[in-house]
């Protein structure tokens, strides 16, 4: 008895709009100019921004490490500062820092 089933390939089938057609595309993250000590803050709105940016920032470092490979590392982390200002802050770090 086989039980694999068929997957059938359709033709025009229309994309839906939603969440997928707003894509917010990243600035230009200033990784390759950072020093150690250094950071920069991505502003988000709420908290599914911060967390879709969060995802975002983090795919972007992990590109830039392997196609330049850089001498610094990067620690990402959500970031509140009072009530109004929160986003994603990177940090950018020597391998000792990471090692404490």
């Amino acid at each position: 008895m086989n039980d694999k089933k068929t997957v059938l390939i359709e033709t025009n089938v229309p994309i839906p709009a939603g969440k997928q057609n707003e894509k917010e595309p990243l600035p230009n993250l200033p990784l390759k100019q950072m020093q150690p000590g250094q950071s920069f803050l991505l502003e988000t709105k709420d908290d599914d921004h911060t967390r879709r940016k969060l995802s975002a920032v983090r795919s972007s470092i992990r590109r830039f490490i392997q196609t330049d490979n850089p001498a610094n590392k990067f620690r990402v982390f959500r970031w509140t500062e009072g009530r109004d200002r929160y986003g994603v802050r990177v940090f950018c770090v020597s391998d000792d820092e990471i090692n404490e």
